[in-house]
């Protein structure tokens, strides 16, 4: 395998790179300012000129794996996406719980994003909304069509939507975010609570046996029971079990990944039954 000649930084991006460095050197608990300097070493390659590839910089400079400066990453870009609908994750793991729902905003359009801002400032009651929250109130604003049917904001009448002025529009697609919201979460809520009282009347046992109750007792049509084994970062293999709606891609219920599967499913049962 042929490697890249190393090429030199001009002036401007040795100065550039100095002060990102310095940047990650006096932040190691600010994830954010952390992942955006790390960013623009990747992109600019500032980092060619003693480092073949952006992986072998992380590890030579740094001591992280390739993996573990693109968390970071992810972090950063993930607090920039949410930003927009007003918030602001506290610390790196929470920025990785909302990671999913993140990718769902930066597809928003301006009044998706206006209409998901104002459903969790308003609605949720907190200036801090759960992950399910979010995520929720993003997948109805994502799943809003321009071509749908929606009450006229004044008359009350079936019209399309983008046929309404753009006041008129906002309006609808305000209340369609919260209306939609509030019920999907009604019947997620309702979902966990079938399963948790199923979970504890059961008289099968094992937590493979637990699977299958689950599946014939609750599972709809568009509904799956998945356990998913993917490498962490670092390499290992985790198992993660977690119930998804196939129509709408949502999430249901999710367990804490786990390092083998009986803990996976324990994990995902426990979740159902808090």
């Amino acid at each position: 395998m042929t490697h890249p000649t190393p090429e030199p930084l001009t002036t401007q991006e040795q100065t550039t790179l100095t002060q990102l460095e310095s940047t990650i050197r006096g932040g190691w608990h600010g994830f954010v300012t952390v992942g955006e300097a790390l960013l623009t070493i990747r992109d600019q390659r500032l980092y060619r000129a003693a480092h073949r590839t952006f992986g072998d910089y992380c590890e030579q400079v740094w001591g992280w794996s390739r993996q573990r400066a693109q968390q970071l990453i992810d972090a950063a870009e993930t607090t920039h996406a949410l930003s927009t609908i007003g918030l602001q994750p506290e610390n790196e793991r929470q920025a990785r719980e909302l990671k999913e729902a993140a990718k769902v905003v930066q597809h928003l359009e301006p009044e998706q994003i206006v209409a998901v801002a104002q459903y969790l400032k308003t609605a949720t009651g907190s200036d801090k909304p759960t992950t399910s929250q979010v995520k929720a109130a993003a997948e109805v604003a994502a799943s809003i069509d321009a071509h749908a049917t929606v009450q006229h904001p004044d008359t009350g009448a079936e019209v399309p939507l983008h046929t309404l002025t753009g006041e008129q529009r906002a309006a609808a697609i305000a209340e369609n975010v919260s209306t939609g919201t509030h019920e999907r979460l009604q019947r997620q809520k309702q979902h966990i609570e079938d399963s948790r009282q199923q979970a504890s009347s059961t008289g099968r046992g094992g937590w493979t046996d637990w699977c299958l109750t689950y599946a014939q007792q609750h599972l709809t049509d568009t509904q799956e029971l998945r356990i998913v084994i993917k490498r962490d970062p670092r390499g290992n293999p985790k198992a993660h079990a977690l119930v998804i709606d196939t129509h709408t891609h949502a999430t249901i219920a999710s367990g804490e990944p786990a390092d083998w599967l009986k803990k996976a499913v324990l994990n995902l049962a426990g979740e159902i039954q808090a």
